[in-house]
């Protein structure tokens, strides 16, 4: 792919939080350094959740987003390579040495300090850095990112959202907790009450916040508004299925089967059950003054 090779970054990324950050960072500045182009090399599937699906990981972000939030800091390349029973089945030197230096041409690699590869995540740090001094690849290992004197890791943010810890999960990111796809059709409730919601469903195995009605900007076509979200089953109504249901301050367009991103910054209030559409629309219209003096 590069004849004069690759700095290549390694890892799953799930969230792509201030440790990743700090890790892509490391590859841009040691591979202009070197004068290489800079390659992030990840699965679409997290490894776990193919290798144990009995003791899946919901992920953060799908990998459509993982992508792009990699590409937006500046690397060259994402390689996100399908993982499947080849990839799963190599030992840790296989892999090393067909994909990364056959492969790709890696010619130096940075990593997390609890980096594992090859099957059954055999491979460690240190046996990637003793394959990579054989073949004079220099391979950096990225130090542990504390908030606070927290590690800040995938499995602690996704704790934090499940927890609807919004801000603190955000800290993390580095960014805002973003969900993102096409408007899907909802049950025209919203509609019902004068306040119409733009409705998204995550991709299967993605992970929802907790319930609740959280404060949001919502992008759409370039231009950001302020927004108030809903994530939950709705229980007034004896909904089953978790949904993203956001209210648009100043936008009156259709937005079915088009693409918008919500960006959550705070949890308002925990889901409610309410008594009718009525008690319903006064608690909404009650959580948009709420969140006007918010922004």
């Amino acid at each position: 792919m590069n004849s004069t090779g690759w700095g290549i970054a390694l890892g799953y990324f799930d969230g792509v939080h201030i440790g990743h950050r700090k890790l892509i960072e490391e590859l841009l500045r040691q591979s202009g350094k070197i004068g290489l182009k800079t390659m992030v090399y990840t699965f679409d599937r997290h490894p776990q959740n193919v290798i144990r699906p009995d003791q899946s990981i919901p992920l953060i972000y799908p990998p459509e987003e993982r992508y792009k939030i990699l590409r937006d800091l500046g690397v060259d390349s994402v390689e996100m390579t399908a993982f499947d029973k080849c990839i799963a089945n190599m030992t840790p030197e296989q892999f090393f040495e067909d994909v990364l230096v056959k492969k790709y041409n890696m010619k130096y690699g940075v990593v997390g300090f609890n980096y594992r590869f090859g099957r059954e995540g055999k491979g460690d740090v240190r046996l990637l850095g003793g394959l990579a001094t054989e073949r004079g690849i220099r391979i950096d290992v990225v130090k542990p990112v504390k908030l606070e004197g927290q590690l800040v890791s995938s499995s602690y943010i996704r704790r934090l959202l499940k927890e609807g810890d919004i801000k603190r999960a955000n800290d993390c990111l580095g960014s805002n907790y973003t969900v993102s796809g096409r408007v899907v059709k909802g049950k025209g409730r919203g509609n019902g009450m004068g306040i119409p919601t733009a409705n998204i469903r995550l991709p299967e195995g993605v992970m929802y916040p907790a319930r609740g009605v959280y404060a949001t900007n919502t992008l759409f076509e370039g231009k950001r508004y302020i927004s108030i979200t809903n994530v939950g089953i709705n229980p007034t109504f004896n909904n089953d299925r978790t949904v993203t249901e956001t209210y648009i301050l100043g936008l009156n367009e259709d937005l079915y089967n088009r693409c918008i991103a919500v960006e959550f910054f705070d949890r308002i209030r925990e889901e409610k059950k309410f008594a009718g559409r009525e008690e319903l629309r006064k608690q909404i219209e009650l959580d948009i003054r709420k969140l006007e003096n918010y922004f």
